[in-house]
């Protein structure tokens, strides 16, 4: 499993390709600001890892497909994120990454879910406890990495592998490890043996 830097910085140099243009813009970084408040944390300019490009700013916003809030103090529904990414985002509707791991949250924040290209949503090292709380990102169809490790809901829930890809089929990876055919297998052979443990939503 590759540990949360390594993870941090090959997020960094992400290379997001959006209706095939080669545009590199690199992410939003306002990590390490220990906010409480997602306000306080994007007054502050956004840094630029090492090596990536410089961020492009045209009035007051930003090009940029994702941002990171990770290493702070947030928690609830942080139902401002939406408009503040229009704020500092030249193209929100393109958001891609969200990083939020490694704050205080007990719930998955309902406001990522109207972000509908979401690709990346990174999210352990929590305080996530209750398992229907991940039947919100049913909602992002197009969610392809996922990370909710070192959140109590690991040791709490041994089927949370199987319970995820059976909610969310296309993710190519979580938790930082690639999901294989392997992987969908056994998440529909603990769907067909466990229906009433399934993520409600699929029995709507």
């Amino acid at each position: 499993m590759k540990s949360s830097l390594s993870l941090k910085h090959s997020l960094a140099n992400v290379q997001k390709r959006i209706d095939d243009s080669n545009e590199f813009y690199p992410l939003l970084d306002y990590s390490f600001h220990d906010a409480e408040k997602i306000e306080d944390a994007v007054s502050f300019e956004p840094r630029v890892a090492p090596g990536a490009p410089n961020v492009i700013k045209v009035d007051n916003r930003y090009h940029s497909y994702g941002i990171n809030l990770n290493h702070n103090k947030l928690n609830g529904s942080l139902e401002t994120l939406p408009n503040l990414i229009r704020k500092i985002f030249i193209n929100p509707n393109a958001l891609a990454i969200i990083d939020l791991s490694f704050n205080a949250f007990t719930e998955i924040p309902i406001a990522i879910t109207q972000f509908p290209l979401l690709k990346h949503f990174l999210f352990h090292k929590n305080l996530l406890r209750n398992l229907n709380e991940i039947e919100k990102l049913y909602a992002l169809k197009e969610l392809k990495h996922l990370t909710l490790h070192r959140n109590p809901i690991e040791d709490n829930i041994s089927y949370l592998r199987s319970y995820v890809l059976c909610l969310l089929p296309g993710l190519r990876s979580f938790n930082c490890t690639s999901v294989s055919k392997s992987d969908l297998k056994t998440s529909d052979i603990w769907q067909k043996m466990n229906k009433t443990l399934i993520p409600k939503i699929l029995n709507k």
